[in-house]
């Protein structure tokens, strides 16, 4: 582990270092914990439930991604009977996505499944790793959110 402090890194360092330690602990989180989901439908479930009543497009929007991307996004988890479309009330030609129970189940199962491979992980890390890691938080949280700090 590299111990150079953040002022002795460069905007481009830290965001290549940042980068693929996100990158490997994602990859890392997928492998422990097998699923039948992607990544896009189990943003897109967790987007959902969120969000819920939330339109087509208001979901694509969030996602980041085309419409028609989100569709079929949409149509698989559908087919898993995670998520249902339903009449929106204002507009009649409109329908507005809802998360199952059981999609609300898959999620909640994953969510723990993730969570006990993380407690897992921070037990290997040192008492100012864990610190460290505290104080890194509401950074993080801001950069996923893409919000100014």
């Amino acid at each position: 582990m590299n111990s150079m402090v953040t002022e002795d890194l460069t905007d481009a360092e830290l965001a290549a270092r940042l980068r693929l330690a996100l990158a490997r602990l994602t990859r890392r989180l997928r492998q422990h914990t097998p699923q039948s989901l992607s990544s896009s439908q189990v943003s897109t479930l967790a987007s959902v439930e969120e969000l819920e009543p939330v339109r087509l497009s208001d979901l694509a929007a969030v996602e980041g991604v085309s419409l028609p991307t989100q569709s079929r996004v949409v149509a698989a988890l559908e087919t898993h009977r995670l998520l249902v479309r339903k009449p929106d009330p204002d507009d009649g030609r409109a329908a507005q996505l809802h998360i199952t129970a059981e999609g609300r189940e898959r999620l909640e199962q994953l969510r723990t499944e993730r969570s006990a491979f993380l407690v897992e992980r921070l037990t290997t890390l040192t008492g100012p790793q864990r610190v460290a890691l505290v104080g890194a938080l509401d950074a993080l949280e801001t950069l996923a959110k893409g919000e100014r700090a």
